[in-house]
């Protein structure tokens, strides 16, 4: 899109800061991508799942980080554990299966039959004799940190982690008028990616590129009215203006439901972005919320979940169907548009022909971004 079709749209063509992106290397190197397991996805909290999702004593789901896999289980006395799922024997994989209920309320090993608690604690090891050499109790299954915020399970597998309200200190309260505790999935598609999971942030976080990409967003939503009103360690945000009265984004602009819980005021015209670094990125709407599980499968591959929750009522609601649809089919159709053009970045970078692009005044909140990665690697880029 050239400067005369930005004028067009209210506003000056962006103007260089002189700020630099990474380097292209960091969007391939196999090293930097294992450093970012052990150094951000092994020790921040991450998102994990929704809480709906194992309701029922023994319900499970089984997640991967990097090469760890996490079992998400509910135990008989309600609380979500996330044990590592690798027997104590001789670390064989105890579930295979992405999700489902242990009906016996046991974990059993395939291998040999070792058997645990939903909490953990070993219970039964054939033929295998107590003594100085081998006790029970020394067996129990590794576990990470769990925090429920709102609904979503956060997990850490850091041994001793930052406290989940000092890493995600901007959320405490933040959409609190949403309850989305009591919100519920209506619908759920998962996208694979060939791109590198910091792409899929910085292109959330900017719409510097939504005139030319997204139509119909822009519509919707004119990138002018963006605003970030938070860009303070692991939590980045800020909102967009909706255009329609009591509008959302929507194929046609109408909203999909009507106002979720308590939302009101100012928060009936807004769609807020906010990234919560490093693997979800979190839209609530006036009507219903978005976001995004992100899973690195390596430098250059993602997993992208994609989820909308809504209220119970509306997703019971036969005639609401078409409006939940709507919601969807924007949604799948802007995150298309987003997948191609973040994919073209993934190609383009790996030239050696590039170094470091340049940041425009509309992409300042990347900067904050990269320096979230860069602090936490512990890495320092030439100015």
């Amino acid at each position: 899109m050239n400067d005369d079709a930005f004028k067009k749209r209210g506003v000056d063509y962006p103007v260089v800061m002189g700020e630099r992106t990474l380097p292209g290397r960091y969007y391939h190197s196999q090293e930097i991508y294992e450093e970012e397991l052990e150094k951000i996805f092994y020790r921040f909290w991450i998102y994990a799942c929704r809480a709906e999702e194992i309701p029922e004593a023994g319900d499970y789901k089984v997640i991967e980080v990097g090469d760890e896999s996490i079992i998400l289980v509910r135990d008989k006395t309600g609380n979500i554990r996330a044990l590592f799922n690798v027997c104590s024997h001789r670390g064989t994989q105890l579930c295979i299966k992405p999700a489902g209920n242990f009906k016996s309320k046991t974990i059993q090993c395939a291998y040999h039959a070792w058997t645990y608690t939903l909490e953990g604690k070993l219970i039964g090891a054939p033929l295998m004799k107590e003594g100085p050499g081998f006790k029970k109790a020394d067996c129990t299954l590794p576990m990470a940190h769990v925090h429920n915020w709102e609904g979503f399970v956060f997990i850490s597998l850091a041994e001793d982690p930052l406290p989940f309200e000092v890493q995600m200190e901007a959320l405490m309260g933040k959409f609190k008028d949403w309850r989305m505790d009591e919100l519920r999935i209506a619908h759920h598609i998962e996208y694979e990616l060939n791109c590198n999971w910091k792409l899929i942030l910085q292109n959330y976080q900017e719409c510097y590129h939504c005139p030319g990409v997204h139509p119909l967003l822009s519509e919707l939503t004119p990138f002018q009215s963006a605003r970030h009103d938070y860009s303070k360690g692991a939590v980045i945000g800020g909102y967009m203006d909706i255009t329609k009265e009591r509008g959302s984004m929507t194929m046609d602009g109408e909203a999909a439901g009507p106002p979720v819980c308590n939302v009101s005021g100012d928060d009936l015209q807004r769609v807020y972005y906010y990234s919560l670094f490093p693997n979800m990125l979190l839209t609530p709407h006036p009507d219903f919320v978005m976001f995004h599980h992100i899973v690195p499968r390596g430098p250059g591959s993602i997993s992208n979940n994609c989820y909308w929750l809504f209220h119970p009522d509306v997703i019971e609601d036969k005639k609401a169907q078409d409006r939940i649809k709507s919601a969807v089919d924007f949604w799948d159709l802007t995150n298309r548009q987003d997948w191609q053009v973040c994919e073209q970045m993934q190609v383009g970078t790996r030239s050696k022909r590039f170094g470091r692009g340049y940041y425009s005044s509309q992409e300042d909140i990347l900067i904050a971004l990269d320096k979230e990665v860069l602090k936490a690697l512990g890495h320092e880029l030439p100015e």
